[in-house]
């Protein structure tokens, strides 16, 4: 008799702990949908500023690029001409 109490207590439990069990998955699965979904608005939110960003920053680099290269050239030109300058004065 009391082996058949243990069980169905044992039962219980193990049903009740089931049941929250699949209770809890579902409300974390909720909040997890909420979240992605939070995160994916904001992502398309944001997505114009990233455009640009990007256009910026590749406008800045190639500006960048165009001034080394003329600086590079320039002092170039400076070098040549100093070497020319001390060659003549020998």
């Amino acid at each position: 008799m009391k082996n058949k109490i243990t069980t169905k207590k044992i039962k219980s439990v193990a049903k009740d702990m089931s049941n929250k069990t699949t209770s809890f998955v579902k409300k974390a699965n909720k909040k997890a949908g909420d979240i992605a979904k939070t995160l994916k608005q904001q992502w398309k939110k944001e997505q114009p500023q990233r455009k640009e960003l990007m256009t910026k920053a590749n406008e800045v680099f190639e500006q960048g690029v165009k001034i080394g290269g003329d600086v590079f050239e320039t002092i170039k030109k400076d070098i040549k001409e100093i070497n020319s300058n001390s060659k003549d004065k020998k």
